[in-house]
């Protein structure tokens, strides 16, 4: 059977591998691309069955030639192709009717080829890199996630550390409060009672020894009062005899006078007594805020507002003074002061939340803390005004 000479020379330009076959699979004619694939030349491949040149089983050959030679479209499948030399060449198929001859009644299929090694060869590099991806990938989540451990553990020591700290700075205060009461108030007392004995034979005396004797009378009692003050402020007696309330009001009372700043206390009535940590963070709020007013703000009013919501107690904070010298917000500040820093602490130590906002003009801090569990009965207030630890 000849074939049309213009489709031969059409094929031979076109860069993919064309074989010619008759119904029987022998080669007819290859283009160029077949025979350099094969590397082989036109002699050693035409008139040759085209078994000899795959590696499939003849069967599943032959069925995937009466597959091409059905209907008008082309057939998709895959050969391997064997070379000259031996070598092994996975190749896509397409094959399909070209002509029927009418004289012999045979069939004339045309086998485009398309060599797969190339495209074996990137999938092969492509998934190696892909499986490179992945290791490098488990290996940083692994590193991420024991860093992220590491981590963890170390924010919690840090916490834990921090919250140690508080309990010893305010386990100090108390041993200095009560020692300074104790000890050196109670000198005192005892230098002003000699002196007030001496007071009362002043008679006796020449005019400037009694007027040093009442100058030191009365520097023993500003003494007393500033020992006092300081044992106080240092800890509160009253904030564990007699409760929250009555230790804000007490302090507010002395800040007013020390300060001449207008002060305004809003507590709600009937306020039950609280768990020893959230009375005294509460407390130590209060005094930091109104430090930080007094020494920083300029505000000549200051206002403290206390309250219970949805089982949180709301401690609000306001001034009308010069505003924060650092963004408002609920992080952590750079810029901020032990004091801020510190009651960020306390804070998050109950599972609360502290928020720092801009009071137009001043500056405003809200304090959210849980009262689930933390509210004593009377019992446990009986147990907290004697001294003791509340079950």
């Amino acid at each position: 059977m000849s074939l049309d000479p213009q489709v031969l020379r059409l094929a031979d330009v076109l860069p993919e591998s064309m074989l010619f076959l008759n119904s029987a699979g022998t080669i007819l004619w290859a283009n160029c691309a077949a025979l350099e694939m094969l590397q082989a030349p036109q002699g050693d491949v035409l008139g040759k069955a085209l078994s000899e040149f795959v590696s499939e089983a003849p069967s599943k050959l032959q069925e995937y030639l009466d597959l091409c030679s059905r209907g008008s479209h082309l057939s998709i499948g895959s050969l391997t192709l064997k070379t000259s030399h031996g070598e092994l060449i996975p190749c896509r198929c397409e094959g399909g009717m070209l002509e029927r001859a009418a004289a012999s009644g045979e069939s004339v299929l045309l086998l485009r080829q398309r060599p797969k090694e190339d495209a074996s060869r990137q999938f092969l590099l492509l998934n190696e890199q892909i499986s490179l991806l992945s290791r490098a990938r488990h290996e940083l989540e692994s590193r991420i996630a024991i860093r992220t451990s590491d981590l963890t553990a170390a924010q919690t020591a840090l916490r834990e550390l921090s919250a140690k700290l508080l309990r010893a700075q305010d386990d100090e205060r108390r041993r200095l409060a009560r020692d300074l009461h104790d000890s050196t108030g109670q000198l005192l007392t005892a230098m002003l009672l000699n002196l007030s004995v001496l007071m009362q034979d002043a008679a006796a005396l020449p005019a400037e020894s009694v007027s040093r004797l009442s100058e030191t009378v009365e520097l023993a009692n500003q003494a007393i009062t500033e020992i006092r003050t300081m044992s106080y402020l240092l800890h509160p007696p009253m904030l564990d005899e007699a409760g929250l309330e009555m230790a804000l009001q007490w302090y507010v009372d002395g800040f007013r006078k020390r300060s001449n700043i207008r002060v305004y206390l809003s507590v709600p009535t009937g306020l039950h007594r609280l768990d020893r940590d959230v009375e005294l963070a509460v407390f130590r709020i209060v005094q930091e805020c109104l430090t930080n007013i007094h020494r920083h703000s300029g505000s000549a009013l200051a206002q403290i507002m206390l309250s219970v919501e949805s089982g949180k107690l709301i401690l609000v904070i306001r001034d009308e003074g010069r505003g924060l010298p650092f963004p408002p917000g609920d992080g952590d500040f750079k810029q901020s002061g032990v004091g801020i820093r510190g009651m960020q602490e306390r804070v998050r130590q109950l599972d609360g939340s502290i928020q720092f906002q801009a009071g137009n003009p001043g500056t405003l801090v809200r304090v959210e803390l849980p009262l689930s569990g933390r509210t004593l009965d009377s019992a446990d207030q009986s147990r907290r005004a004697a001294g003791l630890q509340p079950d």
